[in-house]
């Protein structure tokens, strides 16, 4: 289960079903010139976001107040969507009644933005001269579908390494693990001292960077169509599966916990990988146990990372598009994102901000680290058919000790066999 860092680096994952919309043109957006001052005709835009935190609603408050003052005909108001998020979006977008700008969940952005119920922001984008260069590639490619820019993310996440220090101490280990390499000779000693040396769920979410460390994809994006069967995969999930064998690797379900979370903040383990979200968490739950982050390990020399982000996106059926794309910019844009970084609640989406962030926080350095080599978690518009095929596939192989060949076959024939249902 993936944690939200305070709702705002990423819901949950949730089901993702279709669209029903038509056309995927682009509307050409018109003269702005006016949008926005004083002596233009009033305007009114609404911003839909997920319900997580008073304090994200504030924020968000916040920035549509600096956002209302240097646009004084523009009134926008806030649409807390309750309950599944994705499902209460997609009749909205149907009806052609959702907001105007609204959350985006990185892992079910495309099945969204291949629905043509979004609009593209190209022309926008150019219009209005947005800076593009302060975004790290990967947060784009996370909202850019068929060549087109949908969204423009507004905070990330990623995992970093979370590790106790006093339960290392106990097996004679100084500092966390660079490298997996190093892990392994850790996670002998730990294990030899009876200490779980790592929680791990078996999830493709925390799981695939390994896959791409060691050469693999489970996923095409040009062709939009899943990879399971390619051998470049047998390497990274066979070294997976004899972690998680050999009990370096131990699930939190094993230990009695929903999550890594929980464990790790029991003191039943010495080390978890997780995102951004367990900081608060800790805060809360273990506010006294002292524990160190440090960057997740690279493998076969290597330094993949899973990547989540959340974007702002426009619907295709925005009324006053050019006023929506002012708003989204601004959302997006440095003086919001400083707000953010402010706030503490998020690692804002721009470079710039990033900096000014980690010298108020510290700690999360490890998840801006972990951006550099980031892979968004999303696998187009398979959506939860392909997480469905592959989860199971894994626990199952886990619990038979089948190979990784066996697992990532039953993954492809699931998948096929769902998406012709």
């Amino acid at each position: 289960m993936r944690k939200p860092f305070l709702g705002i680096a990423g819901a949950a994952v949730v089901a993702m079903g279709a669209v029903t919309a038509c056309g995927q043109a682009q509307s050409a957006p018109s003269n702005q010139a006016n949008v926005g001052s004083a002596s233009a005709a009033p305007i009114h835009l609404t911003l839909g976001m997920w319900a997580s935190s008073p304090a994200e609603k504030q924020l968000v408050e916040r920035q549509i107040a600096l956002f209302e003052k240097e646009n004084p005909n523009i009134k926008v108001s806030i649409q807390v969507i309750t309950g599944n998020y994705l499902q209460a979006l997609q009749p909205m977008l149907a009806a052609h009644d959702a907001p105007d700008i609204f959350y985006v969940d990185s892992s079910y952005a495309p099945t969204l933005e291949a629905s043509g119920a979004i609009m593209p922001l190209d022309s926008f984008i150019k219009q209005d001269h947005v800076d593009l260069s302060d975004f790290q590639k990967n947060l784009l490619d996370a909202f850019t579908w068929q060549g087109h820019i949908y969204g423009l993310p507004k905070d990330m996440n990623t995992m970093a390494l979370e590790y106790n220090p006093a339960l290392l101490a106990k097996a004679g280990i100084q500092s966390p693990p660079k490298t997996f390499a190093q892990f392994d000779q850790d996670a002998a000693k730990l294990k030899a001292k009876g200490i779980v040396p790592l929680d791990m769920p078996i999830d493709v979410a925390r799981y695939y960077p390994f896959i791409v460390d060691m050469g693999g994809s489970y996923y095409n994006k040009a062709t939009n169509q899943a990879t399971f069967t390619n051998k470049a995969n047998v390497a990274g999930l066979t070294w997976f599966m004899k972690e998680m064998e050999s009990g370096n690797f131990v699930t939190p379900q094993d230990q009695g916990g929903s999550w890594a979370g929980v464990p790790f903040a029991e003191g039943k383990a010495a080390m978890a990988l997780e995102g951004a979200w367990i900081v608060p968490f800790m805060q809360q739950t273990a506010p006294k146990m002292k524990y160190g982050i440090a960057d997740f390990p690279s493998l076969n020399g290597h330094d993949a990372n899973m990547l989540f982000t959340v974007a702002y996106e426009m619907s295709k059926y925005a009324k006053n598009p050019d006023a929506a794309a002012k708003l989204l910019f601004f959302m997006t844009g440095k003086e919001a994102l400083k707000m953010t970084a402010d706030s503490g609640l998020a690692i804002p989406s721009r470079t710039s901000e990033q900096g000014e962030f980690l010298k108020k926080y510290p700690s999360y350095k490890g998840f801006v680290d972990g951006l550099k080599g980031a892979i968004p978690y999303q696998f187009g518009t398979l959506g939860q058919n392909f997480l469905d095929a592959i989860n199971n596939a894994t626990q199952q192989g886990i619990l038979k000790k089948e190979s990784a060949q066996q697992v990532l076959s039953q993954a492809q024939q699931t998948l096929a066999s769902q998406m012709n249902d």
